[in-house]
């Protein structure tokens, strides 16, 4: 995969376009965060014991609020990701393409999120390396959720075929941003108005490519 290529048409495609880029992730900050405060609930601390800071009473609810908010914010990620693909492969953006995935596809984003979680923490858990193996054989995981007609499971075994050859291509491609993320706290966040459409174009072209050569 040509890394520079890729990066290349990722910032010629982001001009005059990283607005409509990043306005659909704020507003998904902000129902991220109003879920949280409805469904998270509270964690008290133990006043007594600043030093170790102690959780003397975690809920329920934090835990189950916490993994509804999260379930519910893959879902509407998952229809960015389809909102930032159409813009990759014909330069428009269309509202409609995040209620349209939502609508069509929630049920296979929720089960491909949940499994794809279970195994790479269950890897993870073995050791960090398996870990992260395991995460890039399901990187493309929601692409191919919003992308064709695979279900929620079958997306994870599509990703692994998908990725076979290429973890470690996609792992160095990953890698070649970390200079400019290093730059992040340099700019008090500043950076991230030109960065996070850049790497997310840039990212989804890479699935473009990938799956053009895998279809061969």
């Amino acid at each position: 995969m040509n890394r520079k290529e890729i990066k290349e048409l990722a910032k010629s495609k982001i001009k005059g376009n990283k607005w409509n880029i990043i306005w659909p992730i704020l507003v998904i900050s902000v129902i991220e965060s109003i879920l949280n405060s409805i469904f998270s609930g509270r964690i008290e601390i133990d006043l007594t014991n600043l030093e170790s800071m102690s959780l003397v009473n975690v809920s329920p609810r934090y835990y189950i609020g916490s993994l509804v908010v999260t379930l519910i914010v893959g879902i509407i990620t998952a229809g960015y990701i389809k909102y930032v693909l159409n813009f990759v492969r014909n330069g428009s953006f269309e509202f409609n393409d995040i209620i349209d995935t939502v609508k069509a596809k929630w049920l296979n984003i929720v089960i491909a999120e949940i499994l794809t979680t279970i195994i790479i923490t269950l890897c993870s858990l073995l050791f960090v390396i398996p870990g992260i193996i395991m995460a890039l054989a399901y990187a493309f995981v929601i692409y191919l959720v919003i992308d064709t007609d695979v279900s929620g499971s079958d997306s994870l075994k599509a990703s692994r075929e998908m990725m076979k050859g290429y973890k470690w291509d996609y792992f160095v491609f990953g890698l070649s941003f970390i200079g400019w993320i290093l730059l992040i706290p340099f700019t008090f966040g500043l950076i991230l108005i030109w960065l996070y459409p850049y790497m997310t174009v840039a990212n989804t072209i890479y699935y473009e490519k990938l799956k053009e050569i895998t279809k061969k």
